[in-house]
């Protein structure tokens, strides 16, 4: 009888001791219940300082209601791909809804941010292009890239003396896509979209936007960063996700009818994958029809968000961004896990983010801001911050990321 295959698990072990001894060990925490507001662990209440819930969507009754609606109606699951037999009206509905919100001509949904990261970018490029993107580009783009199969080349973040060097190198490849966050989740600042796409122009290249923490609030109508930086007509893909400003889960690439006919046939992530949840993509509608006409408390948010800037700034941790995304930087994984502790011990809730999410001497709490929370929640945050002023200094700005 011959012996059967083992793992060693030993590998496994050795590895997570490893990442325990550098304080990159990562578990996920548990919550028995959340309001958005606040997360409760083992029966105590957090305030939660680090969710995506942008604009405190996930607790809108409207959109609960309309899941529900869908449950009762379509049941749970969609038992298919969309191309089987898993294509339900709320599907098309949506994508309509996103398209005319977008002001696209078509819209295509996926299972995540993600799933449609690396199902896009490996659709539009291959052998013979060339892809361009921003050294801290999330995850999901880098992935994307690497899966294409093109010659893949990172500029330093926000650098454009840098991208256009390496449009010039490569005038000679197939095509040439500038692959960028809008918003960066990390560091909370924007890409310069009228440089890329000014740069996109003059070297006949493509720009594919990863806009997951801009939809639904940059933009006089929450379109984005495209629209914040007037520049919507001249961006080739747009991607963004349903799972943050919108409260819910899933994500949408838009663009031209051709376009997304296209994705249809050959994005991988699309076509191999079982269907969004009817009564998800109920919720989701819904959510885009809640974001259309949200301008006052949109601009309320931003208000919020402005007011916070200006406390911590007479705080003595002015930074350069103005967004709702807050990196306080540290030196090191260690220093991040005692402030996310310090911030935990306080009745705050605010995650340590550690190598490989960003880089080496850049472990960071990131602190996110949310209609969900209270003027008194804001204030305890910067009072807390205040207390401790030896754990946390303004984010580093030296370039050298």
């Amino acid at each position: 009888m011959p012996v059967p295959f083992q793992l060693d698990e030993n590998v496994f072990k050795e590895e997570l001791e490893h990442l325990k001894s550098k304080n990159l060990l990562r578990e996920p925490l548990t919550f028995e219940q959340s309001d958005g507001r606040t997360v409760t662990q083992n029966g105590k209440k957090y305030l939660l300082f680090c969710s995506n819930d942008y604009l405190g969507l996930s607790q809108d009754g409207r959109i609960v209601e309309a899941v529900r609606e869908g449950l009762l109606r379509y049941g749970f699951g969609s038992g298919a791909s969309r191309l089987v037999s898993g294509t339900a009206t709320p599907h098309v509905m949506l994508e309509e809804k996103i398209s005319l919100f977008m002001e696209k001509e078509a819209a295509l949904l996926f299972g995540s941010g993600y799933a449609a990261n690396v199902g896009a970018i490996p659709a539009f490029a291959g052998k013979g292009d060339v892809i361009l993107a921003d050294r801290l580009n999330h995850a999901s783009l880098v992935d994307g890239c690497l899966l294409s199969r093109a010659e893949f080349k990172r500029y330093p973040h926000l650098d454009m003396r840098a991208l256009e060097k390496f449009l010039v190198r490569y005038r000679a490849a197939k095509s040439r896509w500038i692959v960028t966050d809008g918003l960066f989740s990390m560091d909370g600042d924007l890409a310069p979209l009228r440089e890329i796409c000014g740069l996109a122009k003059k070297y006949s290249a493509y720009v594919y936007l990863d806009d997951a923490h801009a939809f639904g609030i940059y933009g006089a109508n929450g379109r984005g960063t495209a629209e914040h930086f007037g520049v919507e007509e001249k961006m080739d893909v747009t991607m963004g996700t349903l799972g943050k400003a919108a409260g819910g889960f899933g994500a949408f690439i838009s663009g031209s009818k051709t376009m997304i006919d296209y994705l249809l046939n050959k994005a991988r992530s699309f076509v191999y994958s079982t269907a969004m949840p009817a009564a998800n993509g109920l919720g989701a509608l819904k959510a885009v029809e809640i974001l259309n006409d949200f301008h006052r408390q949109r601009q309320l948010f931003w208000d919020t968000v402005k007011n916070f800037h200006a406390k911590l700034k007479s705080a003595g941790f002015g930074m350069s961004q103005k967004s709702y995304i807050i990196p306080l930087v540290m030196n090191g994984a260690d220093r991040a896990l005692e402030a996310s502790c310090y911030f935990q011990e306080n009745g705050v809730y605010i995650h340590a983010i550690r190598p490989p999410t960003v880089p080496e001497g850049y472990s960071r709490l990131r602190m996110t801001l949310s209609l969900n929370q209270r003027l008194e929640d804001q204030k305890k945050v910067i009072g807390l911050i205040c207390r401790k002023k030896e754990i946390f200094y303004p984010r580093r700005d030296d370039g050298k990321k």
